[in-house]
């Protein structure tokens, strides 16, 4: 098999991992195999966004040149080597710049609006991560989403929302979703939403229709609010598993909690505020009958009222 490697489509190919398992042996028993894989072994190493190609091929290629020197027979490297040294850097930058992701996250009691791409607003809950492509963005509006956030989604192509435990897809509306391990929960305040959970249930919500599913438990309820209320100061929660409000209750104050002498699955209806985390666990927990403890180091202990 004659080898055409000085092909820019064959070298594109090698760095895709495309090349057959005939083509790639031939290709590894040529000198200038080595040539390529020094560069792009090098390459591996570039990170972003200051790095300087050229100077690094330069100096990759006067080393190669030095250590050919050093030897009685002096072989000069062939000019079109730099052609394709430089096709490598292009795909190499193509392939980084259309991979690379955006993200945002919040930390404890903490909230971030985020404007994407297409004027579409994500409003993330403390303690949340978001990613997004912005390179692809115009083909494909979608998002990673850990934790809680709502979205005001600009009409146009269908808004996907992605995580571990389900999927949400939409055209143009306005919705919550609240992920984490084991647990998902999506609210719709406007417009139309499917909803794919993890265990492939599909559900499509209007206005004022939620769905959540934890424990491979699914569940339907309705509500009246317009927004959510946590973007206000104030979290409400509707027949909610307490671990989820202990959840948002570390998020918004940096608390841990000590569940081991409740049931964490016992549900509560009802709201916390964000301004006093003394108020908050009385509202949260006075009705529950349990009694907290709330030690120096910033952890809560919690039994059951005798």
């Amino acid at each position: 098999m004659k080898l055409n490697y000085k092909n820019e489509t064959f070298l594109a190919r090698w760095i895709a991992n495309e090349l057959s398992v005939e083509e790639l042996k031939e290709f590894q028993q040529t000198e200038d195999y080595h040539h390529f894989k020094a560069i792009d072994d090098a390459s591996q190493l570039l990170k972003p966004p200051g790095y300087n190609k050229k100077a690094v091929f330069d100096k990759i290629l006067r080393e190669l040149q030095s250590k050919k020197a050093k030897k009685k027979t002096v072989k000069l490297i062939p000019t079109w080597i730099y052609g394709a040294v430089a096709s490598i850097a292009l795909l190499i930058s193509f392939f980084y710049f259309n991979n690379s992701t955006t993200n945002f996250s919040t930390s404890f009691g903490e909230q971030l609006t985020i404007t994407l791409p297409d004027n579409s607003q994500a409003h993330l809950s403390p303690n949340s991560k978001i990613t997004y492509k912005k390179q692809s963005w115009e083909d494909q509006r979608e998002v990673s989403l850990n934790g809680k956030a709502y979205f005001e989604v600009e009409k146009g192509k269908s808004f996907t929302v992605n995580s571990t435990e389900g999927n949400v897809t939409v055209l143009g509306t306005k919705f919550t979703v609240n992920t984490s391990k084991g647990y998902f929960e999506v609210q719709c305040y406007e417009g139309k939403v499917k909803v794919t959970s993890k265990n492939d249930k599909e559900v499509i919500l209007t206005k004022g229709k939620a769905y959540r599913n934890y424990n491979k438990t699914s569940e339907n309820w309705e509500f009246t609010s317009n927004e959510p209320s946590w973007i206000k100061g104030e979290s409400y929660f509707n027949n909610t598993p307490l671990f989820q409000i202990i959840k948002a209750l570390e998020s918004q104050f940096n608390l841990k909690f000590d569940t081991s002498k409740i049931d964490p699955n016992q549900r509560f209806t009802g709201t916390f505020t964000h301004e006093d985390v003394n108020i908050a666990l009385q509202t949260v927990f006075a009705p529950m009958k349990i009694s907290y403890k709330l030690a120096k180091n910033s952890s809560v202990i919690l039994t059951y009222n005798k």
